[in-house]
């Protein structure tokens, strides 16, 4: 079969969304289908190419609001592309609803994956997003042959999910347990970055509002002998950068984007990892699973999605923006190796039920049952 994978962005930008996107194309290769991807273009990518197999269709965005590109050509695309399953990913505006509605018009199926509810930093942005959610999101959902959600945690909370929660297919994110596994401290990647004897926490991903990283900037201040690595890069580097200037915080570097072969050295390297989320925007971290996979302790957000991800025994969840919750639950573990092992013990434990075998073969099953 011929399958269209429906999303904003994809490599060379890097994210949550887009390594599941990797993950699956790779498995649909490998089980014999083919594999489109449509996205927006990006500057120095070419607008068509071939990535081990998978055909990448870059369309031109004439301007992006709320983080959202705006693409007249997407539904031209995939008239042209003509797949037997849209397999959109979002909530995207103008890309999720679009996939969906191709699919009706000209009898495909659709599967939505649904990653997270529409939302944005601003309060028009938010404004924007609930009036959405509680029309087309809705609307869009229900016409879905399939729905995906990553568990059921979220989707009990989520205006738009509820409304089919009782025919929901709960796959969660994966992670490759190889590639990201526990092991010795590698000091050479830590000295690197001008770090010998300091313990460390680590956060990677975007450096955008949601991410909550303003609230673990300010706890650094009460955290001594740690210091916090931040690895990434986004519009909030400027405002980030300017908040440790004025707060006068010495304990804190800023890594930029890492070639991925890196990632794994630096997990096993650094003692926690912290997802200080404010929003429901980050709804199953995929940086979260991966510091698990390589037996990392976690602190994270009390939020629907990564509290189902994270259980209690693999670390210690703060209320979003508490300051002073992230500061004490860091010098916690940080002062207790015991604690630090029994956590990252536990984080290698749960992470292992999340391998990407057994994801992409579910993902592949659910084709096949639109498909009978």
């Amino acid at each position: 079969m011929h399958i269209c994978h429906c999303y904003k962005n994809y490599f060379p930008r890097v994210g949550g969304v887009e390594n599941v996107i990797l993950e699956l194309s790779k498995a649909q290769i490998k089980a014999g289908h083919k594999v489109t991807i449509l996205v927006s273009a990006l500057n120095g990518s070419p607008a068509n190419e071939n990535l081990d197999g998978v055909e990448i269709i870059r369309t031109r965005s004439i301007f992006s609001i709320f983080k959202v590109p705006i693409m007249p050509s997407y539904y031209r695309h995939l008239c042209l592309i003509n797949p037997d399953i849209v397999h959109v990913h979002g909530t995207v505006p103008g890309v999720s609803d679009i996939g969906v509605f191709y699919a009706l018009r000209h009898n495909k199926r659709s599967v939505f994956h649904y990653h997270f509810d529409g939302n944005a930093d601003s309060v028009i942005g938010t404004l924007f997003a609930n009036i959405y959610n509680n029309s087309i999101n809705i609307f869009t959902v229900n016409k879905a042959d399939k729905v995906i959600a990553l568990n059921k945690a979220y989707a009990e909370t989520s205006p738009v999910l509820i409304h089919r929660i009782n025919d929901l297919e709960i796959v969660p994110n994966g992670v490759d347990l190889i590639k990201f596994s526990p092991g010795a401290k590698e000091r050479d990647i830590l000295e690197k970055y001008g770090i010998q004897d300091a313990r460390t926490i680590l956060y990677v991903g975007r450096l955008i509002g949601y991410k909550g990283l303003e609230y673990l900037i300010r706890a650094m201040k009460n955290i001594k002998d740690t210091i916090l690595l931040l690895v990434g890069s986004g519009p909030q580097e400027k405002f980030l950068r300017s908040l440790i200037d004025v707060q006068n915080i010495k304990n804190i570097r800023f890594i930029g984007s890492l070639p991925q072969h890196e990632l794994p050295q630096l997990y096993r390297s650094c003692d926690i990892y912290a997802q200080p989320a404010i929003t429901r925007g980050d709804t199953f971290p995929l940086s979260v699973l991966e510091a698990m996979a390589c037996g990392l302790p976690i602190i994270y957000s009390d939020l629907p999605g990564t509290h189902k991800m994270v259980t209690d025994e693999c670390g210690i969840k703060v209320k979003p923006k508490d300051i002073i919750g992230l500061a004490a639950s860091i010098n916690e573990i940080s002062s207790n190796d015991a604690l630090k092992l029994k956590m990252g013990t536990a984080s290698r434990k749960s992470a292992a039920t999340y391998s990407w075998d057994s994801i992409t073969r579910r993902v592949l099953e659910i084709y096949q049952e639109l498909s009978v």
